[in-house]
């Protein structure tokens, strides 16, 4: 049997730097629960203050390389805000249990109107953990967007670790897209949510059929899980209760969809207008 124990930790987090706070709560949660080889935080843990922002790599992300080693873990600190030149980033590392960075994702979709200021990224990241699996990273917004997922499942990813920092009554939504997420994509979702005050907290794990493995409240949560690989697998090879098997069919698939065939503009969506932060008088 192939199983691998990932925490979630469904944290707050204030406007300030949130660092030192973080930090004792990983070694509480490896404390307690010693048998754990992951742990990932939400969106910007660390806190939401853009004048934090640094290149990486940076000293925040060395003490969690640091603590990472110490506990002999893997984590994902959630994400931080990267300068780069005159580009800020939200960018997620994968820290290895030696410590070292593996990987830094950015953010491909910042939450546009509202998210101003920010440069997508254009990467992908897998990466394998020997004799377990291979892992993708996501963060946040990017979920909207089903291709991002996609593609990480075509790369071979069977668990996406997913980041999160939603504030909005929209998060029913959300839960909704991890579900599906999960069975489109025979994938495990581990999505772990800020909690309040600035999140609405509601961390989902779904599982590769689309069934709900937790879902959190709203309130400060540590979600320690043990996934199966084998059972994912199993999934893939025969479909969930041996009914769909989405993964095979896409691949066997000969549509070359329209959207991708020669860039994303089309005569209905240019019709949507500019993308804009709505104002007062401008519904329907």
């Amino acid at each position: 049997m192939t199983t691998f124990a990932i925490a979630g930790l469904q944290l707050e987090a204030p406007l300030a730097d949130n660092t030192d706070t973080i930090l004792a709560e990983i070694d509480k949660v490896m404390g307690t629960f010693p048998w754990l080889e992951m742990v990932i935080l939400p969106e910007m843990a660390c806190g939401v203050d853009r004048s934090c922002a640094a290149p990486l790599p940076s000293p925040t992300e060395e003490r969690f390389c640091d603590i990472a080693r110490s506990h002999g873990v893997w984590l994902i600190p959630g994400s931080f805000y990267e300068s780069d030149g005159d580009k800020l980033y939200n960018t997620a590392p994968v820290i290895n249990p030696d410590g070292e960075v593996i990987s830094r994702y950015r953010k491909q979709f910042p939450w546009r109107p509202y998210e101003e200021g920010m440069t997508p990224g254009n990467e992908f990241t897998v990466f394998d953990i020997p004799n377990v699996g291979r892992f993708g990273v996501s963060n946040c917004y990017d979920m909207w967007f089903p291709e991002t997922i996609r593609t990480m499942a075509w790369m071979g990813a069977e668990v996406i670790l997913h980041p999160s920092l939603t504030s909005t009554i929209d998060r029913g939504a959300e839960i909704a897209m991890i579900r599906a997420h999960g069975a489109q994509n025979q994938v495990y979702f581990f999505d772990v949510n800020l909690a309040g005050p600035k999140g609405v907290g509601q961390s989902c794990i779904a599982g590769p059929g689309g069934e709900v493995i937790h879902q959190a409240g709203k309130g400060r949560e540590i979600i320690p899980l043990k996934l199966d690989l084998n059972y994912l697998r199993d999934v893939r090879e025969n479909g969930w209760h041996n009914l769909a098997q989405p993964l095979k069919s896409f691949r066997d698939s000969k549509v070359a969809f329209p959207p991708y065939s020669g860039g994303y503009d089309s005569v209905a969506l240019r019709a949507l207008g500019e993308l804009r932060k709505p104002g007062r008088g401008m519904g329907g």
